[in-house]
C-alpha cells in the first residue's frame, strides 16, 4: 500500500498545482506572504514529497545555506533534521523549510502571514483529490500554545478507499502579532492503525 501511495504522488502534485492555477491567489501588496506561502507549500513540500530524503540530501550536498542547529530547533519540533531559509521573489527572511531526517514529513513555516487568507487558499488547494484517492476534511482544532497564544489547525487527508496509510495535509496558524511563527504547513504520511504518533505543531513564541 505504501508503494501505491507513493506512486500517485506525481498525480497529487500535478493536481495541487492545477488547483493553485485554477484558483489563483492575488493578495494585496502588503499580503504577498499569502501567495508566497501557498506557492512554496505546493512547489517544495508537495512536489518533492515522493523523494524527500533525496531532496534533503541534495540540499546538503550542494551546501545550500541552512540554519545553524540551535536556530533550526524551532522549526523541527524536537526532531533531528535540517532547516533552510527560503527566498520568495528574491526576498529572504519570512519562510523556512524544515526536513526532519528519515521521516515522510515536510514542514514549511512563515514568520508572518495573513492567516485567514492562507487558510482559505490552503483549503481550496487540498479540497479535491485525484482519483482513485478520496479527500476527507479533518476537524478544526483550536487551542492555546504554551505562551497562551491562540492556534487554529485545519487538515485534509487523501487516500484510496480502504487504505490504512494516508497523505495528510495540515495547516496550523496563529493570528497573534506576538507569535514568532504565524503559519505552519505540513505534508506527511499517517496511519490509521496503532497509537497516534506525535505530529509536528507550531509553538509560537512571543517576540521580544
Amino acid at each position: 500500500m505504501m508503494r501505491r501511495l507513493v506512486a500517485v504522488l506525481l498525480a497529487v502534485s500535478c493536481s495541487l498545482a492545477a488547483a493553485a492555477d485554477k484558483k489563483p491567489h492575488k493578495p494585496a501588496p502588503s499580503s504577498e506572504n499569502t501567495e508566497g506561502f501557498l506557492n512554496l507549500y505546493v512547489e517544495i513540500c508537495v512536489r518533492h514529497f515522493g523523494d524527500l530524503e533525496d531532496f534533503r540530501a541534495r540540499l546538503l550536498r550542494e551546501k545550500v545555506p541552512k540554519l545553524a542547529p540551535e536556530h533550526a530547533k524551532l522549526f523541527l519540533s524536537g526532531m533531528a533534521g535540517d532547516a533552510w531559509p527560503v527566498p520568495y521573489k528574491g526576498k529572504m527572511g519570512n519562510f523556512v523549510l524544515a526536513l526532519p531526517a528519515g521521516k515522510n514529513l515536510c514542514l514549511l513555516h512563515a514568520h508572518r502571514a495573513n492567516t485567514v487568507a492562507v487558510e482559505k487558499g490552503f483549503l481550496d488547494i487540498v479540497a479535491d483529490a485525484p482519483k482513485p484517492m478520496v479527500a476527507k476534511r479533518g476537524p478544526v482544532r483550536e487551542e492555546l500554545s504554551l505562551d497562551k497564544l491562540k492556534m487554529r489547525t485545519v487538515s485534509s487527508t487523501w487516500a484510496p478507499p480502504g487504505a490504512r496509510r494516508k497523505m495528510e495535509f495540515m495547516l496550523t496558524t496563529s493570528a497573534s502579532p506576538k507569535a514568532e511563527l504565524q503559519a505552519l504547513g505540513s505534508v506527511a504520511i499517517v496511519a490509521d492503525d496503532g497509537p497516534p504518533k506525535a505530529r509536528a505543531r507550531p509553538t509560537p513564541k512571543r517576540t521580544p
